[in-house]
């Protein structure tokens, strides 16, 4: 769980689990108790500090940008969100050919490519999906700091399509102020937000892994936020694994496929016989039994379609590449796809027609300058937005009174539809040196060193830095110049007398 604290690195204590323990969460659209002081939306902790330790630098791109603002909440059971539409098509803005270049094309396309190479959800065998060693690190791209850009891609496609990672095995219901007013004295409730793939029932393993958690509370620190923090429960064991868990991919690390537990996420949102009352978005028609065709619009007071039907789920999502040319808008030819999905009608299972005319691809690759102030948000691996600007698109009907509860209060949350529009840009700032205060303001002496943008696996080929024209002996040379590893300061948000501590361990991988 990455928040504004982002150079923590995970705790692991405890048990082997066994191979088939399994376990994925969803995410959907934020609801009225997932508020900020449980550590919803913008997100405060990480994982915990080491006991006895002060601060260790975390080798993956939570400690370079806000990933902690997320753009929904975790799901329980019955409430995950999904895509409707099969088909999803993908493109690259002109600043994004003038930064990444081919290459970055390439990288981006090889993590759809590998994507459209999952099978559909009903014949998914888990088996075939492994475990352990699906991050491997290419020890040269970890040591010029290099964030793969495939991998990144990866894990945002598994949030695109309903998947948020094993950091939300353990969430904060409540956190209630102790009786007698003591200072910092709260009662906390936990709730497991993590479903083995094949039953159904809450899970505290992931990948075999053995999860617990600790509730860390920045109260005495003076913020008002409480969390359960993810701990792995074997010693040596990597905390996380997941594709779908954003905080799990190094700096230097790469994603051979998805995991077993990623791919159990998939199967249960998208098999056919999950069947969910869903609307669809405004470039949709569809087609009931009797032939007749009713467009879909939008009124004042519901943001999903008007119609809604108890679909299926499409199977499986195939992202297919278009050209696009945002600079002059001329460069793309609307595209219309014609598909089936079971439907229930009155008891009986039939198939429901749907069109859909695509004017825009659905999700635009840019690029921008994603650096602002400040040592804890220095450098933004990439925003995420639907095309209004809004942090995240739903169809959905949101929250409603529980029918027949005793509890006037309770309430029951409808299953969302992921709207399949995105704008992605991509931090095109380049290399960036963090110093502070009077004593770390050369380059010798920086707090910190950014990321750059990589393409690399575990091939004998030299890393590809990005932007495009860039040669690995100029990104060698940028981090030589910082000095020797154990000059490098990292930033202590917590330190009372310092800003920074030395670290020896500095390039090492957690």
């Amino acid at each position: 769980m990455t928040r504004i604290l982002k150079k923590f690195i995970c705790l692991a204590l405890g048990v082997t689990a066994a191979y088939n323990a399994s376990g994925f969460s969803m995410w959907g659209p934020i609801e009225s108790w997932q508020t900020q002081d449980l550590d919803y939306v913008e997100r405060y902790l990480p994982c915990l500090p080491l006991p006895n330790l002060t601060v260790l630098e975390v080798q993956g791109p939570g400690a370079y940008n806000n990933f902690n603002v997320e753009l929904g909440g975790t799901k329980n059971m019955g409430e995950g969100s999904r895509l409707n539409t099969p088909i999803i098509t993908y493109a690259y803005d002109t600043t994004f050919l003038t930064y990444f270049g081919a290459q970055g094309v390439a990288a981006i396309d090889s993590a759809f490519t590998l994507l459209n190479g999952l099978p559909k959800a009903s014949s998914a065998k888990l088996t075939e999906f492994i475990t352990e060693g699906n991050q491997q690190v290419n020890y040269s791209a970890q040591a010029m700091r290099m964030l793969d850009l495939k991998s990144t891609v990866m894990w945002l496609m598994m949030e695109h399509m309903g998947l948020i990672g094993e950091t939300h095995t353990y969430d904060l219901r409540e956190r209630v102020t102790e009786p007698g007013g003591v200072a910092c004295a709260f009662d906390y409730v936990v709730l497991q937000r993590n479903f083995d793939p094949v039953t159904y029932s809450p899970s505290q393993y992931v990948n075999g892994r053995l999860l617990t958690y600790q509730i860390a509370d920045l109260c005495t620190s003076g913020v008002q936020v409480g969390d359960a923090s993810e701990q792995a429960a074997q010693v040596g064991s990597p905390p996380l694994s997941c594709v779908a868990t954003r905080e799990a991919l190094e700096v230097g690390g790469y994603y051979l496929r998805i995991t077993r537990d990623d791919m159990g996420g998939l199967r249960y949102l998208y098999r056919h016989d999950r069947y969910v009352n869903e609307g669809f978005d405004t470039n949709t028609t569809i087609g009931t039994s009797g032939g007749t065709w009713n467009p879909i619009s939008l009124t004042a007071t519901n943001v999903g379609g008007v119609f809604s039907a108890l679909v299926g789920g499409v199977e499986k999502i195939t992202f297919v590449k278009t050209p696009y040319d945002s600079l002059l808008g001329t460069g793309f030819t609307p595209i219309t796809n014609h598909y089936t999905i079971p439907w229930v009608t009155n008891g009986v299972l039939r198939s429901l027609s749907v069109t859909r005319t695509v004017t825009v691809p659905d999700i635009i690759f840019t690029a921008g300058d994603l650096t602002f102030p400040g040592p804890d948000n220095y450098q933004q691996t990439l925003a995420r937005i639907s095309p209004t600007g809004t942090p995240a698109g739903f169809i959905t009907y949101g929250e409603a009174p529980m029918p027949g509860a005793v509890n006037t209060t309770a309430t029951e949350v409808t299953p969302a539809v992921i709207t399949p529009e995105l704008v992605v840009t991509l931090n095109n700032s380049g290399q960036v040196y963090y110093n502070e205060g009077t004593k770390f303001v050369t380059q010798g002496s920086i707090v910190d060193l950014g990321f750059i943008w990589g393409s690399f696996n575990g091939s004998t080929n030299a890393p590809i830095p990005f932007p495009t024209g860039t040669s690995i002996e100029e990104i060698e040379a940028q981090v030589l110049s910082a000095g020797p590893e154990t000059e490098i300061g990292i930033y202590n948000p917590l330190a009372s007398s310092t800003n920074a501590t030395t670290a020896g361990t500095s390039g090492a991988t957690p």
